[in-house]
């Protein structure tokens, strides 16, 4: 009996011991952080290492852990960087793309069979831009400022018609294509572009992006131009020129929120010297994803 009873008292002894460890082993457990004792425990702590890398508004964070390297990049997490920074930060470095137009297209100085050779299928008439460097001056904090830079420019202009261009001694002239297996016909023409913007930023949503607005003139030096001609697996170029003017001047304005912008550009100089072309004025819609 003695010893039965005996028994009882360690089983029970031991079941208090047990349900006082486990009250222990719980209030080692807080915020998702497990604290290990030292006195009863040896546990190995695993740490990654994480090494940041600024490139503009860009991170690039390289992690080494157990399962490796891990690189991730992006923009900045802080969504009120930007906004903390008393730096006026514009828009212009990126790309761009647009639609190429006429305005107000004048043949008059060539014959009624070769009227409208220059019109334009809209749709494949493309404008790229890679604006590679920008300048920023503030004016007011970093909600105002002027904004520069440079970036090129590359127009492809696909004509309608089944006309190509010839640099004559007078003019530019219209030469007709044979329309059997002609896939394409038009003219391409590059800048060097350099703008002087004015831009106003507004905080939005609770000063996690700002719509901004700009205004002001493109100047472009015409650093490349030709033609293309395409039947079936041949292709023909001219780069005579065609007497397009050699420097270009642009109003344009900008309307965007955080890195996205829907732009126009309209010309305020002719497409080609006084007298040596058809009277017309380039002007581009298009859409801006700034860096």
């Amino acid at each position: 009996m003695k010893q039965i009873i005996l028994s009882l008292a360690v089983i029970i002894t031991l079941s208090f011991n047990l349900k006082a460890q486990e009250i222990k082993n719980d209030k080692l457990i807080k915020d998702n952080i497990l604290l290990v004792d030292q006195a009863d425990t040896t546990a190995k702590k695993v740490k990654a290492d994480t090494t940041v890398v600024r490139l503009g508004k860009k991170d690039v964070k390289v992690i080494d852990h157990d399962g490796g390297t891990e690189i991730i990049w992006g923009k900045r997490k802080n969504k009120d960087w930007k906004d903390k920074s008393d730096k006026f930060d514009g828009h212009w470095e990126g790309i761009e793309f647009g639609f190429n137009s006429f305005a107000k297209p004048d043949y008059s100085m060539y014959t009624s069979a070769n009227k409208d050779f220059m019109s334009l299928n809209q749709g494949k008439s493309l404008e790229f831009n890679f604006n590679f460097y920008e300048l920023n001056i503030g004016l007011s904090k970093n909600y105002i400022g002027l904004v520069s830079g440079m970036g090129l420019s590359f127009n492809n202009y696909r004509f309608e018609n089944d006309f190509t261009l010839e640099k004559g001694s007078n003019r530019t002239e219209p030469i007709a294509l044979d329309p059997n297996n002609l896939e394409k016909t038009k003219l391409v023409v590059s800048y060097l572009n350099v703008p002087l913007l004015l831009e106003c930023q507004i905080p939005v949503n609770q000063h996690e992006g700002r719509l901004f607005l700009s205004a002001g003139v493109v100047g472009g030096v015409k650093i490349g131009s030709h033609t293309k001609v395409k039947y079936g697996n041949n292709k023909e170029k001219d780069r005579s020129g065609f007497n397009i003017n050699s420097f270009n001047y642009a109003a344009t304005a900008r309307i965007g929120y955080k890195d996205i912008a829907l732009f126009a550009k309209y010309s305020l100089t002719p497409f080609f010297a006084d007298g040596k072309g058809p009277e017309l004025t380039p002007f581009t819609i298009g859409i801006s994803f700034t860096d």
